[in-house]
């Protein structure tokens, strides 16, 4: 009978700490809807706070418990898109070294599918980051958070540049300035998704983008491949 007295005391303090995490969990996650809600409405410089509280229905005390300044809450937003990213490009990467794509077309079209799950994912914040950078507001961020961010950034480029670099070796594409193909493909994508954005009103679902990133990966296909490829469907 005494063994089981701290047995059942064990399990009620385990229950109790799991549910103090799930609570912990949900209120954090409450504050980053709430952020990306506002963040995309009033844009990162006008978005406070107080605006964020109000919309999370919690205290702004509440809010500086687990984000100390809005830049790290803005961070914490911004990191999961920047990182799903990395590790789809990591993924293309590895693909390549062992000799995956039998063409250029279809590493192009491996890419732009996974650039559109990572888009389709959390569409909203992927919006927030691309206005974010575009607009030079990075440099509105404190010291660490701008370096972190911009060095995740630099690492996706890398390791992009890497694959294509060594996919041109294998004979996948034309010699070309892989600098400029990356710039390409992302400035194709990117500018796609947010014309069709605007276009559609941000509606959830969006008729016009996937015909016309299919239109872009062909032309890239036509552009780069030395041999002849269909540009394939999403």
């Amino acid at each position: 009978m005494s063994k089981e007295i701290p047995s059942i005391l064990d399990r009620r303090k385990r229950s109790i700490r799991e549910r103090r995490e799930r609570e912990r969990s949900q209120r954090i996650q409450s504050i980053l809807d709430a952020a990306k809600k506002i963040f995309f409405s009033k844009g990162y410089l006008k978005a406070t706070m107080d605006q964020i509280a109000l919309e999370a229905q919690i205290s702004k005390p509440t809010i500086y418990t687990y984000f100390k300044t809005k830049d790290d809450l803005f961070f914490s937003l911004m990191l999961p898109v920047v990182e799903e990213l990395g590790t789809h490009l990591v993924a293309i990467e590895n693909a390549v070294a062992k000799n995956r794509y039998e063409s250029g077309g279809s590493l192009l079209r491996d890419l732009f599918q996974r650039l559109l799950q990572t888009y389709e994912k959390e569409p909203v914040t992927f919006r927030i980051v691309q206005l974010f950078q575009q607009t030079g507001l990075v440099s509105e961020l404190n010291v660490e958070i701008q370096a972190a961010l911009n060095n995740k950034g630099r690492r996706n480029f890398e390791t992009l540049r890497r694959a294509l670099r060594s996919a041109i070796k294998q004979g996948l594409f034309r010699k070309t300035n892989v600098y400029q193909l990356v710039d390409v493909i992302w400035g194709l994508f990117v500018g796609i998704v947010q014309l069709e954005d605007i276009k559609s009103q941000h509606r959830e679902e969006n008729p016009f983008l996937k015909p016309t990133l299919r239109l872009a990966q062909m032309i890239l296909i036509d552009g780069t491949a030395p041999i002849s490829d269909s540009g394939g469907e999403f």
